[in-house]
């Protein structure tokens, strides 16, 4: 057990495994961490039962992460910032998702049953809330921090942030490769073609699309 509190990254499964549950605040029953997981400050995580984080999830930094059950993050995960995370019961995270919460102030809350697909990039600075039974295809982009578009004395780099809130409602489809940026809500049922750049709020159960996304039409009953 030596080896696995110098280097968890190096050891056992199991190793791995009683290394976290010593730090977490929580660890619930049947948790699996994959060899090759790393978590710089364990003792801000609470995991419930039955979650998964797979080998190669990294998380850099101080965020307060709280993870319900049944939540899984597939390899190469990576989370990092001093704010808060919250991931509902039943989440899936594939490959290389990316969560960023910025300062300490940020948020990023994930609702139940919802899936990331793979590379898709979450920035909290403002706060991010993700509705329950979301889907989010490949390569989405939720940045709620931007930089600022004024002409400052500085480079832009150098410059203040700016951003906003993004709120996504409940049974929301994001397809792949689509970029919402910052203060935008997607409304209940809407749906966001791929490639789309969403600058304004969505309409419930609304369908857009291009860049800027624009209203195509609304959803029909099911037959």
């Amino acid at each position: 057990m030596s080896t696995a509190r110098h280097d968890p990254s190096q050891a056992s499964p199991s190793e791995t495994v009683e290394y976290y549950q010593s730090y977490f605040r929580h660890c619930g029953d049947g948790v699996t961490i994959e060899p090759g997981a790393y978590i710089e400050h364990p003792e801000m995580f609470s995991a419930g039962d039955h979650v998964r984080i797979g080998r190669g999830f990294y998380s850099q930094g101080m965020p307060r992460v709280q993870i319900d059950s049944r939540v899984t993050f597939y390899p190469w995960c990576f989370v990092q910032g001093e704010g808060e995370i919250f991931i509902d019961e039943g989440v899936t995270l594939y490959p290389n998702t990316y969560m960023s919460t910025g300062h300490a102030s940020g948020q990023i809350w994930i609702g139940k049953r919802s899936h990331l697909a793979m590379g898709c990039a979450l920035y909290g600075g403002r706060g991010l809330t993700v509705g329950e039974y979301c889907n989010i295809a490949a390569h989405v982009v939720l940045s709620t921090v931007q930089h600022d578009t004024r002409v400052h004395h500085q480079p832009m780099a150098l410059a203040p942030k700016d951003g906003g809130q993004i709120t996504i409602g409940d049974d929301v489809w994001i397809g792949a490769n689509a970029t919402v940026t910052p203060g935008v809500t997607l409304a209940r049922g809407s749906i966001v073609a791929a490639g789309a750049v969403v600058t304004r709020d969505t309409e419930t159960y609304g369908i857009y699309a291009g860049v800027p996304a624009r209203l195509l039409r609304f959803r029909q009953p099911a037959t």
